[in-house]
């Protein structure tokens, strides 16, 4: 069995919005609910944990999706950093979900078919994210100043969902949590404890909304599924 945590609890202090990013409205519809639609029509998929801000669990929106999407087993409030809040979502998925998939909110357009091809690699392989190649070149920076050139050869961007085997997953949390903070997402946390991650292709639409200029990129893919 499947279960998806998806982690919405970011300050989103780049956003400058005075609420989180992932409710900011983008044609009358909070963000993180895009991808809330997706997962709740995947039949793969057999509950969802909504990590969010404490503050607004209890708010309307929120207790609307509590009624509209079945799936959503469990609400619960997210942690200082990315993978503490993943950590308490973990913390509530039932011993009877073997695979576990992690999802950034902030990607609303992530699409049922990359959600099933990440399910398939991660029951096959053990832990698997989709990726997205770098376009451009790409420059280490300091203070102004560009120290370094980065050769793009090779260089995949990571998307959402990653998926897990469960006692993957339990490994790799299993660290200090002062620790965790290091590491901007679950499979840098598997490879640091030398656990191989199977790489499948992400999609170009599977953006992370992170500033305001995003929404620009957004809206106009959500125009073109409308067109």
């Amino acid at each position: 069995m499947i279960c998806c945590i998806v982690v919405a609890a970011g300050k989103g202090k780049r956003f400058k919005s005075k609420i989180p990013k992932t409710l900011f409205l983008m044609q009358d519809v909070p963000i993180v609910e895009y991808c809330l639609q997706t997962l709740s029509k995947c039949p793969l998929i057999d509950e969802i944990i909504l990590v969010m801000q404490k503050k607004f669990i209890e708010t309307t929106i929120v207790s609307k999706w509590k009624m509209s999407f079945s799936k959503i087993g469990s609400i619960v409030p997210g942690g200082r950093f990315r993978e503490e809040s993943v950590l308490n979502g973990f913390s509530c998925c039932s011993k009877k979900y073997d695979t576990i998939l992690i999802h950034d909110g902030a990607r609303p357009f992530v699409s049922e078919n990359l959600i099933k091809r990440v399910i398939k690699a991660t029951i096959k392989y053990g832990a698997c994210i989709p990726v997205y190649p770098v376009n451009g070149s790409v420059k280490s920076v300091r203070k102004n100043r560009v120290i370094s050139t980065i050769f793009e050869e090779g260089l995949q961007v990571a998307q959402t969902p990653q998926g897990f085997k469960r006692e993957i997953i339990e490994k790799i949390f299993s660290i200090d949590i002062r620790n965790l903070k290091k590491f901007p997402d679950e499979a840098s946390l598997c490879i640091k404890q030398g656990f191989d991650v199977y790489a499948i292709p992400g999609e170009a639409k599977n953006i992370k909304i992170t500033t305001k200029q995003d929404l620009h990129l957004a809206l106009a893919i959500l125009n073109s599924f409308i067109d």
